[in-house]
């Protein structure tokens, strides 16, 4: 009987301190550091550059982007490996 109940209280403890622990993470105040307070105000001088010049956009058009075109479509093929096997056109199943 004594085993359970140190087994018991084991459970509860750990529960316990499980839901402790979230309860502080969840709730802890973050301290604000001098490298995140530069990194939020670049943050905040970035947006509001971003927001001025696509207001008053000079990018060009790229014009259209519906068809799709491949590059190297009529690229002649320079591959050495590609048919070095000279074996491929004998018959391995006698039984064919």
């Amino acid at each position: 009987m004594n085993k359970k109940i140190t087994i018991l209280i084991l459970i509860v403890l750990v529960i316990g301190l499980a839901m402790g622990g979230y309860y502080f993470w969840k709730n802890r105040v973050s301290v604000e550091t001098p490298e995140t307070k530069v990194v939020n105000e670049l943050q905040e001088v970035t947006e509001s550059i971003t927001e001025s010049v696509v207001q008053g956009s000079t990018i060009p058009s790229l014009g259209d982007t519906t068809k799709v075109t491949n590059p190297l479509e009529n690229v002649q093929d320079t591959n050495p490996y590609s048919n070095t096997n000279p074996f491929s056109d004998i018959k391995v199943n006698p039984f064919e």
